[in-house]
């Protein structure tokens, strides 16, 4: 499980509906359940996440939060659904506490920390292929179902992996890639790599990075073969002069930028453009809902991430950084 924006938004907003007073989760015979599932072709290891509304008409929210009974299913059953063929697939239910995926502390209670999972190698997910969740609660319920395809693998454009980049003042840097049909929302981000060492003692070398976010929740209107991004040259050296201190006793070297592309599927896009809808400054206090489950709250998704490491930048875009008006004073060599 891969933290970044998309997973942290989401997770806000799955919180935000269960806890709401508008939402209809107080009458104590009806069971909500609430899911987050994004499914990485490229994980070894897929983990599901399935709890149930808490808020009880006589209790205080955030006190029964901090129940683990409150939280958790006594009974179910979690499978992964091959539609294709009716392959059928039981998730393991496993404390994440024990496999290095610990809660984070605040509302909700950390320990037993319950999550479902499947190796990779056990059900072998397929690019584009349709796979359907089953939730089975027992006590008479019914089956909670929710359907997503796979997204396959992206791939990296421009900067083509191994190349550099180009910033230049007042020309465009674009940024580009292209992803499975199933991606519809992105992040982008680059992680900026760089060394620094004191002046009078050049083998002290500490290793320095920083992220710059180039997109954040990004839609497209129809699927293209190729997304492109694009920032003005100058930012990159605004961006550097803003995120890098001042150390005039400190030397600096580039050493490259790691570029990350995330893509959420089209379930996970409507969540987020539904949630988000109303959230300016004139729209309501009631958060709208958005769930691909057939019943309960949350949603069910595919997620790929686009890992492109250490590329570099072009000799003109070196000596800018070494010698530009913006950039001098972080002594680059």
């Amino acid at each position: 499980m891969k933290n970044n924006f998309l997973f942290a938004l989401l997770m806000s907003l799955i919180f935000c509906s269960a806890c709401s007073n508008d939402f209809e989760v107080t009458a104590p015979w009806k069971d909500i359940p609430v899911v987050y599932g994004l499914l990485d072709i490229d994980d070894d290891v897929h983990y599901i996440r399935v709890e149930k509304a808490f808020l009880d008409p006589d209790g205080n929210a955030l006190e029964i939060a901090k129940n683990p009974d409150s939280l958790y299913y006594d009974i179910l059953t979690v499978q992964l659904e091959r539609v294709s063929n009716g392959q059928v697939f039981t998730l393991q239910k496993v404390d994440g506490n024990n496999v290095s995926l610990p809660r984070d502390v605040g509302i909700f209670a950390t320990s037993p920390n319950w999550l479902y999972r499947i190796n990779a190698n056990t059900i072998n997910l397929q690019a584009g292929e349709l796979m359907r969740l089953n939730l089975d609660r027992g006590n008479g319920l019914p089956i909670v179902t929710a359907e997503i395809i796979i997204q396959g693998a992206g791939l990296q454009r421009s900067p083509t992996p191994g190349s550099a980049f180009n910033f230049v003042e007042n020309l465009p840097t674009k940024l580009g890639w292209s992803a499975h049909e199933a991606a519809r929302i992105f992040d982008a981000k680059l992680t900026v790599n760089y060394a620094e060492f004191p002046k009078n003692n050049p083998g002290e070398v500490e290793l320095k990075s920083f992220e710059w976010q180039w997109g954040r929740g990004l839609s497209f209107d129809f699927f293209e073969s190729q997304y492109i991004i694009e920032r003005d040259g100058l930012e990159f050296y605004e961006v550097m002069s803003n995120s890098i201190p001042d150390k005039p006793d400190f030397d600096r070297i580039f050493l490259h930028i790691d570029v990350e592309i995330v893509g959420g599927g089209e379930a996970l896009e409507k969540y987020v453009n539904v949630a988000l809808a109303n959230s300016g400054i004139t729209g309501s206090q009631e958060i709208p809902s958005f769930t691909n489950l057939s019943e309960g709250q949350g949603v069910f998704s595919t997620i790929n991430f686009l890992n492109t490491a250490e590329l570099l930048l072009t000799p003109k875009t070196r000596d800018s950084l070494r010698m530009g008006r913006i950039t001098q004073h972080l002594n680059f060599k």
